[in-house]
This record gives C-alpha cells, sequence and structure tokens, in this order.
C-alpha cells in the first residue's frame, strides 16, 4: 500500500497516536483501540455480509473479533484519492499464536469452539455451501494416479521419484479409502452450520490476555470440523504429528463444544487423506522434472517418518469413532 493510503485515515474518528507498517497493511495504534487499515479488494456486498455476521457474533460471545470500522458517513470503505477502496479495523497489537507452544494452541482450540458455538446461533441463510470436499478428493486421487503412470515410465529415477514411488502405495490406498468413506458419510444427513473457513495460526492473535479472531472474509456454510482440522493439522505438522498434541486439541474443544459421532468421522476421514502428500507429488508433476528441489525430497522423507505417529494418531481417531 502507497503512502496516499494514509490519508484515508482522516475519513474516521480517530486519534491517532502513531502507525506502523505491517504485512500488507498499517497498525494503528491511537486512543480508541488499536485499529488495522488495509487497501479491500472484494465486493461491497460481501464486506456488508461479513460485517453483519461479526455484529451479531459479537452479541452472543465473548470472542473479539475485526469488526470493520465505520468512517464518519456512516460507510463500511473509504476511498483514497485514486479511488482505491480501504477498510479500518478493529484490531489486535499482539503477535500471531505460537504454533509449537501448546498453551496456545490449546487457547487457539478454546477459541475456536466458543466462536462455532456462536456461529450455530446464527442462521446464516445468505452464505453459500463451501466447495465439495468429496469433489476435491476426488480431483486429488485422480493426480495422483496420473504421477505414479508418469514416474513408472521414467527409465533413471531421481531420488525423489524413487522416494515417491517406496510410499506412493501406503498413501494412496489411504486416498482411497478416505474418498469411499466421505462418500458414505455424505449420503448421511449433517447439519450445515457457519464456519470461519481459513482457521489458522495466523488469524489468532494475542496480546496478553486480550485474543482476537480474524479474517472472516472467507466464511461459508458447512462441516464446523473443517475449521478444527485445518488448525489441528497445521499445529501437528509443527510438531512432528504429535499423537499427544491431537489429543489434547480435540478434547480441548469438546470441553467446550462436544464433537458429535458425525464430526469425529469426518475428522477421522480428513485426517486419513494424505494431503500433504498429495500437494507434493502435485507440485512433482505440474513442475520441471529436470531438476528437483533436494528441499522435496526431504519433505516426503518427513512424511514417511512421521506416518508411524501419524497412524497411533488415526487409531485413536477410529477407536473414537466406533
Amino acid at each position: 500500500m502507497n503512502e496516499k493510503g494514509l490519508d484515508v485515515l482522516q475519513q474516521y474518528e480517530l486519534d491517532i497516536i502513531r502507525t506502523s507498517r505491517v504485512r500488507g497493511a498499517v497498525l494503528c495504534e491511537t486512543r480508541q483501540g488499536c485499529r488495522l487499515l488495509k487497501e479491500y479488494k472484494g465486493t461491497e456486498a460481501r464486506l456488508s455480509q461479513v460485517q453483519e455476521t461479526l455484529t451479531a457474533l459479537e452479541a452472543c460471545t465473548a470472542v473479539a473479533v475485526d469488526r470493520v470500522i465505520p468512517n464518519r458517513e456512516g460507510q463500511l470503505l473509504s476511498l483514497d484519492a485514486e479511488q482505491t477502496p480501504y477498510v479500518v479495523k478493529e484490531w489486535n497489537g499482539g503477535r500471531e499464536c505460537d504454533l509449537m507452544n501448546e498453551a496456545e494452541v490449546l487457547r487457539g482450540v478454546r477459541l475456536l469452539a466458543l466462536l462455532h458455538s456462536g456461529l450455530r446461533q446464527l442462521a446464516g441463510d445468505s452464505y453459500k455451501e463451501g466447495d465439495s470436499l468429496l469433489q476435491g478428493y476426488g480431483r486429488h486421487t485422480a493426480e495422483l494416479r496420473r504421477a505414479r503412470s508418469f514416474v513408472r515410465k521414467v527409465r533413471h529415477k531421481s531420488e525423489f521419484e524413487l522416494c515417491m514411488m517406496r510410499s506412493f502405495p501406503m498413501f494412496f490406498e489411504q486416498a482411497e479409502e478416505a474418498e469411499r468413506l466421505l462418500k458414505q458419510q455424505e449420503q448421511t444427513l449433517c447439519v450445515s452450520q457457519l464456519c470461519h473457513g481459513e482457521y489458522s495460526h495466523h488469524h489468532i492473535l494475542y496480546d496478553g490476555e486480550f485474543a482476537m479472531v480474524t479474517d472472516f472474509m472467507g466464511m461459508t456454510r458447512g462441516t464446523q470440523a473443517s475449521d478444527l482440522y485445518y488448525f489441528m493439522r497445521k499445529a501437528m505438522e509443527k510438531q512432528g504429528f504429535c499423537c499427544r498434541t491431537g489429543k489434547r486439541m480435540l478434547e480441548e474443544y469438546d470441553r467446550y463444544l462436544p464433537l458429535s459421532p458425525h464430526d469425529r468421522e469426518y475428522l477421522y476421514i480428513r485426517f486419513l487423506y494424505p494431503e500433504k502428500y498429495w500437494k507434493q507429488i502435485n507440485f512433482y508433476y505440474n513442475s520441471n522434472k529436470a531438476w528437483i528441489p533436494a528441499r522435496n525430497t526431504e519433505k516426503l522423507k518427513i512424511l514417511e517418518e512421521q506416518e508411524p505417529e501419524r497412524k497411533k494418531f488415526l487409531d485413536f481417531l477410529r477407536q473414537s469413532v466406533i
């Protein structure tokens, strides 16, 4: 954002103490609290939709969220001299959740449970359903098949390709089983609820006792357990897929918002699908195969090394479903 973006702040009733540049935005310390000035690239209708939801959410839950502050004219969007739209949000001047800090991770799970509880009190009929997970898995599995067929024909295989073929049967079996189970589950009735859509450590800000959840523009209707899965997977990957971490995160969420049998089965299916493995194989298949970075091979080896611990967690999840 260029310096002219700062002129937008004159359109607000803010007593600014100082400003500082952060990633893609301007952090504003004001006497009214911390605020964030950011260029907005979505539609005005979407902004109004999310704002209405966050306003209602704050009325029924104690979770702080990054609502947009209206300008002096009562508008959510403010234009600079070049007609570029900006928003000013309520913000937390702290830092992102540290995935290596168990206390912060569990606090993030607790916030998510409280957030989901509040979202369940809202209708959210104006939101669209999220993308079909079954269709996504179908595409991923087909991509794995194509990559395998390609590598089988390679005469002089690289270390990456040898590593891929060694681990492929195990991960591909998991992919097919997850797809089969998901197909069965989608035939049963499940409640569609409002979801954050992108709940990760980047969207959890801590400043001492004050915590805030941000970036709700990806909000959709669907299975709320998808938010929990995404946050759990990020944390567990960071910690070597530690089974103990996974158990504690599930226990913490369940303490504040009990998981249904459908939720637990959904989580088992999501964790069973080898998403990280697919990403590595798909990146390889769609890139220049004449030179494969050593880091990519290392990532495949790490997935193999983490598999015993991942399997322990999958066994735990499967037992909780039975």
